[in-house]
């Protein structure tokens, strides 16, 4: 977590959060990392599911994701050309990491993606920070971060150095500074130190304008949902935020059911008197089967032993645990099934179309916000591109198609487009435009070459 009241000293500046965003955020951390308050080793066991949720819903978020970055006319442009390509070779490394960043920005609520120039090879690189880890200090009307530290830690020995990168607009330019701290502990930061004594950090200016940036130089992730614990705050929440003490519930009860199953195990209590001595004089010996299974209990009758096997009450401890995580489920917005156990909740196509309509409006939220943060980012490391001149200027466009599989079944939607090719409602071109994302002029040169194809075989046969 971030340290903010040092940070708050150093930089003579106070964070808007609220104490009760900053205690949510740890909680959030915590219950991620699996860590909650309430976990207690051997009386409450953890479930994890809120890892299992941020995991699931980025997911669904980024399944079959399509993007491209081109120039506006492909070929005519050699400016256009050359921009976009380097910008979509950059991004793709992005997007190869992008589902497992994404998973902890959903638990943290949010997270900044902030991509970095390197002139001396020529790339960019991206650094991630959840919304746990970043300390903002002002935002903007709309709501956008205008002023925040972006902290970066690193150990080296007993020492712990710490870099802080502001960013800060000022009108449409973007003020960037950075400071290094050395402490021997990770809060406070310890003594400020220049960043050339850094080696990593060397290469770094200490402060940099760049004008007409457009915005922040880097893309904002919120999680698609409305802050329950503080509704002025324009942070994001975590997406399992609203349902935090029910799952505290649900790991209760899933302690409850493993307790049930362990304090009611088959067991033989046996009487002193019919164990076997040992051979070495230290008491009585247990017979040469399971341990676990005997138990030497004074029986205080004329049986030697007794089967001690009592009716195990799992059915209502599993029912009250699959009630909790329908619950957590709805709280959430994730369709009955995701957690639970739905078989019995829909029956029909219908049925099941309705419950997925949760998980779709949630899934659906967070692609339009998820969107919003990476066209920002491709914005940014098209104005660094210019600025380091990593690249020849051009016009360049980018398009996002989101998978909507969640909701909707691919197969049984060919087969109702073939029936009506076949009845000529529609064309054979409006079928593989939609099929397979090709221009109308790409389908119509396919079906061409396709009946040309079938002309040649007809007249060989």
């Amino acid at each position: 977590m971030i340290p903010y009241r040092s940070i708050e000293q150093t930089e003579g500046m106070r964070t808007p959060l609220a104490p009760a965003m900053v205690n949510a955020l740890e909680l959030w951390y915590r219950m991620y990392q699996d860590r909650a308050p309430w976990k207690k080793p051997g009386v409450v066991k953890s479930l994890n599911l809120a890892s299992m949720i941020a995991g699931e819903i980025a997911r669904q978020v980024v399944l079959e994701l399509k993007w491209k970055i081109e120039a506006p006319e492909p070929g005519r442009a050699p400016g256009g050309d050359a921009r976009a390509k380097y910008l979509s070779a950059e991004f793709e490394k992005l997007m190869d990491v992008l589902r497992q960043k994404l998973e902890q920005g959903c638990a943290a609520g949010g997270m900044i993606v902030k991509p970095w120039p390197n002139p001396l090879d020529g790339h960019i690189y991206f650094d991630f920070a959840m919304d746990w880890g970043i300390c903002p200090l002002a935002f903007g009307d709309g709501g956008g971060l205008s002023d925040v530290i972006i902290p970066d830690v690193f150990r080296e020995g007993d020492c712990v150095y710490t870099r802080l990168e502001r960013h800060r607009l000022e009108g449409g330019d973007v003020v960037i500074t950075q400071r290094a701290f050395r402490s021997s502990r990770e809060d406070p930061l310890g003594v400020e130190v220049p960043l050339s004594t850094v080696p990593r950090w060397a290469g770094l200016q200490c402060s940099a304008r760049i004008t007409d940036a457009g915005g922040a130089l880097f893309g904002w992730y919120r999680a698609a949902a409305a802050n329950p614990v503080d509704v002025g705050c324009p942070l994001g929440a975590s997406v399992y935020a609203r349902a935090a003490e029910v799952i505290r519930e649900a790991d209760m009860q899933y302690s409850r059911l493993l307790w049930e199953f362990e304090g009611g195990e088959l067991a033989v209590d046996v009487d002193p008197t019919a164990l076997i001595s040992r051979t070495d004089g230290a008491g009585n010996a247990l017979p040469k089967l399971n341990e676990r299974l005997f138990r030497a209990v004074d029986t205080g009758a004329e049986e030697t032993y007794r089967v001690f096997a009592p009716e195990l009450r799992d059915g209502s401890l599993v029912n009250g645990l699959n009630q909790l995580l329908m619950r957590i489920e709805d709280l959430c917005g994730l369709s009955r099934g995701t957690l639970s156990e739905a078989s019995a909740e829909a029956r029909t196509a219908t049925e099941l179309r309705i419950l997925r309509q949760r998980s779709y409006a949630t899934v659906a939220d967070n692609q339009r916000a998820l969107e919003k943060c990476l066209r920002d980012v491709i914005r940014a490391m098209d104005v660094y591109a210019t600025a380091y001149r990593l690249a020849p200027e051009g016009a360049f466009t980018v398009s996002f198609e989101w998978d909507d599989s969640i909701l909707t079944d691919v197969g049984q939607q060919l087969q109702e487009r073939l029936m009506l090719v076949n009845s000529g409602v529609i064309g054979r071109a409006e079928l593989r435009q939609w099929y397979l994302g090709e221009t109308e002029a790409q389908a119509k040169a396919a079906i061409r070459a396709v009946e040309a194809e079938r002309r040649e075989g007809n007249a060989e046969g």
